[in-house]
């Protein structure tokens, strides 16, 4: 098998073509010689993780984000251990993964090369293979992911993206405008103009589509060094009852005495089987990103899981 090239991969600069378990293959790296030989792994002492991943072309690669146990989310142990040993456990050649967009299941990833992400904190194992996409969701190119041995333990529907329309995005300003007195931040010459990211989805049995959106003051949604007297607000909107929108989830931090951390929406899944998805979030810092996701419980959102390495959300979450 032929490794795939692969962007963002580490490692002397190469990635490890993937074999059958009792195979081993020798690669010559800028190091010296680096046996990649696989010895058999106990299935059950794996901890099955959640993935996110995104598209390159006509393959796409993923990386762990977080492991799904009873309670939903929680840290992933083999982490501690690293990228290489993570890989080596869990990226059997021939291995597939269970793709999902806006909630539902969409294609599988068959993997067909590892290596190391460095793109968030701390290094994260990355897997790397071909895609198969259903038709109607051939132009995704965002994705999370279960090994396709569990996926039938997760909750899915049929495939169908919630359109964004302008009066969802005018929902998305109106809720930025109801909290800017609360925040004691500085008022924007225009929340249109600091609206850096807005998203929208259907939850199973919603009446109304819920409005995610990200707002950055003084900066840009990117991974860099803070701008000076820059915050970000990270909010969700929803309208439960049809009575009209409320937001329902505030992550406000003031860069400068929290730490910068401006989030955006990255996707959803039902790991906990309880009819709701939990949110994932990728958290843009001053020099790495991290991830964290969202639950709702009681009609309020909450953060369920933060990666150890990110900073924690200073503000309040629920209904202001």
């Amino acid at each position: 098998m032929v490794a795939l090239a692969c962007d963002n991969v580490e490692w002397g600069g190469i990635d490890v073509g993937l074999r059958a378990p009792a195979e081993s293959t020798i690669l010559e790296t800028s190091t010296g010689t680096v046996d990649t030989t696989m010895a058999a792994v106990d299935d059950a002492t794996l901890v099955p993780a959640l993935y996110m991943g995104r598209r390159v072309g006509s393959e796409a690669w993923l990386i762990p984000i977080a492991a799904l146990d009873a309670d939903g989310l929680g840290p992933l142990p083999e982490q501690v251990e690293g990228a290489r040993t993570f890989a080596e456990r869990h990226f059997e050649a021939g291995s597939t993964f269970t793709l999902f967009a806006e909630g539902v299941r969409v294609g599988t990833l068959t993997a067909a090369s590892y290596g190391s992400d460095t793109s968030y904190c701390g290094a994260r194992p990355q897997v790397r293979g071909p895609i198969e996409l259903t038709p109607s969701a051939a132009a995704s190119t965002s994705f999370l992911a279960v090994p396709s041995d569990i996926a039938t333990s997760v909750a899915h529907d049929a495939y169908a993206p919630t359109t964004q329309t302008r009066d969802l995005r005018i929902v998305s300003l109106s809720m930025m405008r109801g909290l800017l007195p609360t925040l004691g931040s500085p008022w924007p010459e225009s929340t249109l103009d600091i609206r850096q990211d807005i998203q929208v989805f259907m939850g199973r049995g919603d009446l109304a589509p819920t409005v995610v959106a990200t707002f950055v003051y003084g900066d840009s949604l990117r991974v860099g060094p803070a701008g000076t007297n820059a915050y970000s607000v990270f909010l969700m909107a929803s309208d439960s009852d049809g009575n009209g929108y409320q937001t329902t989830y505030v992550d406000h931090r003031v860069w400068n005495r929290h730490g910068k951390g401006a989030a955006r929406f990255f996707g959803r899944i039902d790991v906990d089987q309880d009819g709701t998805s939990e949110v994932v979030v990728e958290v843009l810092g001053e020099s790495s990103a991290w991830i964290a996701a969202l639950q709702k419980r009681d009609g309020v959102w909450t953060e369920a899981y933060r990666d150890p390495c990110g900073l924690p959300a200073p503000a309040v979450t629920g209904t202001p």
